[in-house]
């Protein structure tokens, strides 16, 4: 019964991380994409869900990083950001499309950037 639940997880485990990789490069291509929106929406719903985890794990507000795209990031995101800020309520289609924005715009090229992007996003220290 072990080995066939190890089995089953690995087997999973080697189907499911291709498939979140390219989603990711789907986006690459065409962040409006349906499959692109849907692989944002999960990003989005994993943050959402651990949120109070993503403060552990806030980019230095003063950083290169932090600063960059402070400069360099669009409408959508400075609106997600305010918004979410403001009330601490987050508008999953307002990330979801700040999070495209970002893709569109090449500031991010892969998933580690995008977590970066999103964890920036959910960070109020920056709009105080």
């Amino acid at each position: 019964m072990k080995l066939t639940k190890l089995t089953l997880g690995t087997l999973l485990t080697l189907f499911v991380i291709p498939v979140s990789a390219e989603s990711f490069n789907v986006c690459l291509k065409s962040s409006e994409s349906p499959t692109c929106q849907s692989y944002l929406e999960g990003v989005v719903d994993g943050a959402l869900m651990y949120r109070d985890g993503l403060a552990k794990k806030r980019i230095e507000p003063n950083d290169y990083e932090s600063r960059a795209l402070k400069y360099r990031a669009g409408k959508r995101y400075q609106t997600a950001n305010v918004n979410y800020c403001a009330s601490h309520i987050p508008v999953k289609s307002e990330i979801v499309s700040a999070l495209a924005e970002q893709v569109s715009l090449s500031n991010v090229s892969n998933s580690a950037e995008l977590e970066s992007v999103i964890t920036s996003l959910m960070d109020c220290r920056q709009s105080k």
